[in-house]
């Protein structure tokens, strides 16, 4: 199986000392995954629109099942001249229009974007998360909510503000990992196709 990710930097797994991040934890052992991580720091979903099609078709082969898993949101809720640097509305827009894209693809899940330890950015995250989650719900598209675990433990945050004040250490990055992979969702999704 191919999975392809895409996000930003929580994808990529900055701030991580075994360069694994979530996504490659939450995989780890399991050889018949082949992962794709194409998180990209500081990538709003703007960005990500422009270039996730072009990506996964690059990877797209008739003869391995590909899976697609999208995790942004935090980049999108930073603040640029007082602005968030892609409005909710937006970022909204740009979920829809590349979870409906992908779908025709293969099978996608989104992973929701995790907390910061700057305040104001935590709420707009917060925010922007619950949309997302309502919109993947209208969609049908799987979504796993890790913000408020991650949020409630402290752990995240508090190596996020010991490093850059957004990116975990090893330890955050598991704990995200292990919420990912013990949902249902994730499970279901990356099962062999039958």
């Amino acid at each position: 199986m191919r999975l392809i990710a895409f996000g930003e930097s929580f994808v990529v797994g900055a701030g991580d000392p075994d360069h694994l991040g979530w996504v490659g934890r939450a995989i780890l052992g399991r050889r018949e995954i082949s992962l794709y991580n194409l998180g990209i720091r500081r990538e709003t979903s703007d960005m990500l629109a422009a270039r996730w099609e072009g990506e996964a078709r690059l990877r797209l082969v008739d003869y391995e099942p590909m899976r697609i898993v999208f995790s942004f949101g935090c980049n999108d809720s930073h603040l640029l001249d007082g602005a968030p640097r892609v409005t909710v509305a937006e970022s909204l827009k740009n979920a829809r229009v590349m979870l409906t894209g992908a779908r025709a693809l293969a099978p996608v899940l989104m992973v929701g974007p995790p907390p910061v330890a700057d305040p104001g950015v935590c709420a707009r995250t917060e925010a922007l998360n619950a949309a997302l989650l309502a919109l993947c719900a209208r969609l049908q598209v799987p979504f796993i909510d890790v913000f408020q675990p991650l949020e409630a433990g402290g752990l995240w945050q508090a190596q996020a503000a010991a490093w850059d004040g957004a990116h975990p250490g090893a330890a955050g990055y598991q704990q995200m990992a292990d919420l990912v992979a013990a949902h249902p969702a994730w499970r279901r999704f990356t099962e062999p196709a039958e």
